[in-house]
């Protein structure tokens, strides 16, 4: 198939992963779902404020058998689907790997056009994927949602908003104050 331009997009039909690579850069975020193409707007700054707070407190805590990607990662399985968690820990040695293992952690920072995908679809397939905890962090309204994967499912094992601290054992003991993560 031939490069595909913005003025070909068409989000009715199925997509290969391999054709994300033809798809114009112009700071959205390709996804895939079952092939079907997900396209995000650019992050906002309360988005990226929110990801590098996150990212350097994840990192403060990370023990040594585990990496923090503080940039998307492919998250991909053969059924076309691609997914780029905003923040994402992965065991080390795998850290080098690309689709080498499954995370064992994902965090997707709220946004106003990507909040129900988030909670619903992404929620289904990182499960599915089998990806052990699942985080959703609302930078609107300062929370932070702590899902674990028990059987296929997740369910929620914490939450706290505003100065409401989260207290977490997995992947790794960490607290998250929501408000904290978003000053500068």
């Amino acid at each position: 198939m031939g490069s595909v331009t913005s003025d070909t997009i068409d989000l009715e039909r199925r997509y290969t992963i391999a054709e994300l690579d033809d798809l114009p850069e112009d700071g959205s975020r390709y996804e895939l779902a079952a092939g079907r193409l997900l396209v995000s707007p650019m992050a906002r700054r309360l988005h990226q404020i929110g990801c590098n707070e996150l990212e350097q407190l994840l990192r403060a805590s990370c023990p040594a058998r585990f990496y923090v990607f503080g940039l998307p990662i492919n998250v991909d399985d053969p059924d076309a689907t691609h997914f780029e968690p905003d923040l994402t820990v992965v065991r080390r040695e795998f850290a080098k790997v690309e689709n080498g293992d499954v995370p064992v952690l994902a965090v997707e920072v709220r946004s106003p056009s990507t909040a129900g995908r988030d909670a619903v679809l992404k929620r289904r397939e990182y499960a599915r994927l089998g990806i052990a905890s699942y985080w959703l962090l609302d930078v609107d309204r300062p929370s932070l949602r702590i899902l674990e994967l028990q059987g296929r499912h997740y369910i929620e094992v914490a939450y706290g908003e505003g100065e409401t601290p989260v207290c977490v054992e997995l992947p790794f003991p960490v607290s998250v104050v929501p408000a904290a993560v978003l000053q500068v």
